[in-house]
């Protein structure tokens, strides 16, 4: 059988093609596609395009469910370009081809993925976690989702905690990709980005922490600051708008979704992003911020994680917090200012880390 094209839109999606695609996997060799509606998903922030399919067929509900998310590439392709020299595409599937059963952390199943690396175009079937909700990055989240999210990702981080299996997939990041590099790429992407962060900050940007922002880049090319162990494998952009509360989601109540960013590093990477970007008011932030750290690192020890203190944690945390700023700052300047959702978002996120980095003396001096 010859390969299947990737759709350019989930418009583009038929009940043959959809056929076709299910009956390539074991799972549902002899599916028949018999009907099939598309629902655009707009309530999430995503460098490509999500829809959920409602379809019929003939296969019980319980074989094949009624709905399923599709994802697709980016429709723009200087966007695509701008990420291809790191495969995230291609790291995702490979993360639910390999690694999504080894988790310890519940991820939606992936029924099919295909992907053309010339030109960065790729397409994924995946599980819909409905009727859980996703988390609401402009709301932000309290702090008990905030510590449920962070017992979990602590599980999932203490499974791979200093693994010797870490060395052997290549194709993370980090690995197959030399890391002095994608620094470089990141944060030449980050100077150019600055100046719209601090247009959409406005009047949320003090004079120190601009001062601090331009400084940035220079504060990060010390290499001794990252990169060190305790290593793990790190989900990459661990905040709300990739997350999912509900009990239908089993027993931890919470599930993981994009792991396109997925890499070896420090597990406060992912904590810094919640907490820094996630928090929903600052004051509670700054009330919570080492309540839950504590949570996050006792849930380390409660599996097995022994020789890395709370001390150790703290300082990793506040480090990890500058790396984050980065990506505030990079995802603030991506939004399209005219999108009024994507406008708000901007400032939330801007806000969080904003106050991070002047709550944690991360901009004194």
């Amino acid at each position: 059988m010859a390969p299947l094209s990737i759709p350019d839109t989930p418009n583009d999606i038929t009940s043959q093609w959809l056929t076709e695609a299910l009956c390539s996997t074991e799972r549902f060799r002899n599916v028949v596609v018999t009907s099939l509606r598309i629902e655009p998903i707009a309530e999430l922030t995503c460098a490509g395009q999500l829809a959920r399919l409602h379809l019929s067929s003939n296969q019980p509900q319980s074989t094949l469910p009624s709905t399923l998310i599709v994802k697709l590439h980016a429709p723009d392709e200087p966007l695509r370009a701008k990420t291809r020299p790191f495969t995230p595409d291609k790291c995702e599937i490979l993360f639910y081809q390999q690694l999504a059963r080894e988790t310890h952390l519940r991820t939606p199943h992936c029924y099919y993925s295909a992907i053309n690396v010339a030109d960065g175009k790729y397409v994924r079937i995946l599980e819909d976690l409905s009727p859980a909700k996703v988390g609401d990055q402009i709301r932000g989240s309290t702090a008990e989702e905030t510590a449920l999210a962070l017992r979990a990702i602590a599980g999932f981080h203490a499974h791979w905690w200093q693994s010797e299996k870490l060395a052997g997939i290549d194709w993370l990041v980090g690995s197959s990709t030399d890391s002095v590099s994608v620094t470089r790429w990141v944060l030449d992407q980050y100077r150019n980005a600055f100046p719209i962060f601090v247009n959409k900050a406005g009047v949320l940007l003090t004079d120190a922490a601009k001062a601090f922002g331009k400084q940035l880049p220079e504060k990060l090319t010390d290499k001794s600051q990252f990169g060190k162990p305790p290593r793990t494998l790190v989900h990459g952009d661990f905040r709300l708008e990739n997350t999912f509360f509900g009990a239908s989601l089993g027993k931890q109540s919470f599930a993981v979704i994009d792991w396109q960013d997925i890499s070896r590093g420090e597990g406060v990477w992912d904590v810094a992003w919640f907490i820094g970007g996630c928090l929903q008011v600052t004051s509670e932030r700054q009330v919570a911020e080492r309540y839950l750290l504590k949570i996050y690192h006792e849930t380390l020890k409660t599996n097995g994680v022994s020789g890395y203190t709370f001390d150790m944690c703290w300082e990793d945390y506040r480090l990890a917090i500058l790396r984050y700023f980065v990506q505030a700052v990079l995802m603030v300047a991506s939004l399209n200012p005219e999108n009024d959702r994507e406008n708000r978002l901007a400032r939330a996120v801007a806000e969080r880390f904003i106050a991070a980095i002047t709550d944690l003396h991360l901009a004194d001096g």
